[in-house]
């Protein structure tokens, strides 16, 4: 990689989670969305990493593959959006408690 590559270069399929207000830690939200990316597995690398932009908490997943950002997007209900120029695609899905226990039990039932 070089020093000019971005994250939006390297994966540039985005699919963000928006956070609600409810006070639920974002990194909980965070480690959620990874245990349940890896149930697939992944095809390409991928990143998963909380921000704060100008509407709130947020879990950005980039994936180097679009397979696994629609398999992603497919899982959590992701709609397309257009936020950020330098993705090549991106999606996005409100994250409450409803949506993070449907979450944690699809992540249960692929663990087993």
């Amino acid at each position: 990689m070089t020093d000019s590559a971005t994250l939006e270069a390297i994966s540039p399929y985005l699919v963000l989670c928006q956070a609600d207000d409810s006070g639920r830690p974002i990194v909980e939200m965070a480690r959620t969305l990874h245990d349940l990316i890896v149930t697939f597995p992944p095809h390409g690398h991928y990143s998963v990493r909380t921000v704060e932009d100008e509407c709130g908490p947020a879990v950005h997943c980039a994936f180097e593959r679009k397979i696994d950002a629609d398999r992603l997007a497919a899982a959590v209900g992701a709609i397309e959006i257009a936020r950020y120029e330098s993705y090549r695609s991106e999606r996005a899905f409100f994250l409450n408690d409803e949506t993070m226990t449907r979450l944690k039990r699809a992540v249960q039932k692929q663990q087993r």
